[in-house]
């Protein structure tokens, strides 16, 4: 079982995929470059939006789960907690990497660094950092007006920098894979800290 703020995630990104498949419909056609490329960002602004959502959600339904109002002495500081937790999710703005990991671990105590790794693409820590801010920089780009940052999931082999299908398939996976290793870090985070039997799992 996931976290509530996970599968709220992934119904956001089925909303993405309808996006990434409509420029893809064969019944379009003829559809140009330049209308793929803009159901293409928009595809990729959801599931960045997704992600920046599933940040807040988690950490409003980690402090739901962590409550205990019998004890009034830890109930107190755990409800002044939340309040400034609620104020600071209308300043995360950017969820890249430095503020997604500080948001997440200055509210929970719980630093997802050693967990936002992918495995099953050989992704380490550095690797993921990189890639995270790659997307969100290129969010930024076209939500701006800027051209697309050349890296190289955004440049063909002809140097013409573009969204892909493919890229958005291995974006929304790599995003896929960032939420379920939260989810699974604060659950075990929860359960050791505040000895909470079973937060979500």
């Amino acid at each position: 079982m996931s976290s509530q703020s996970r599968l709220k995630y992934l119904d956001a990104v089925h909303k993405s995929q309808i996006l990434r498949n409509t420029a893809n419909d064969k019944r379009l056609i003829p559809i140009t470059f330049e209308q793929k490329q803009i159901y293409y960002h928009a595809a990729l602004t959801s599931n960045v939006a997704a992600w920046d959502s599933y940040i807040k959600n988690l950490i409003e339904e980690f402090f739901t789960v962590t409550a205990d109002p019998f004890l009034q002495k830890y109930h107190a500081i755990h409800t002044l907690a939340q309040e400034l937790a609620e104020m600071d999710v209308k300043k995360l703005s950017t969820p890249n990497w430095d503020n997604a990991r500080n948001f997440i671990s200055h509210h929970t105590g719980y630093d997802p660094i050693n967990d936002w790794v992918w495995p099953e693409r050989k992704m380490p820590m550095l690797v993921v950092k990189k890639r995270l801010n790659e997307i969100l920089k290129v969010r930024h780009s076209f939500a701006h007006g800027f051209e697309i940052p050349a890296y190289d999931w955004t440049q063909s082999s002809k140097g013409n920098v573009r969204l892909t299908n493919k890229t958005l398939i291995d974006n929304e996976k790599f995003i896929n894979n960032l939420v379920k290793k939260t989810d699974e870090g604060l659950n075990v985070h929860i359960i050791n800290v505040y000895s909470v039997s079973k937060s979500w799992y």
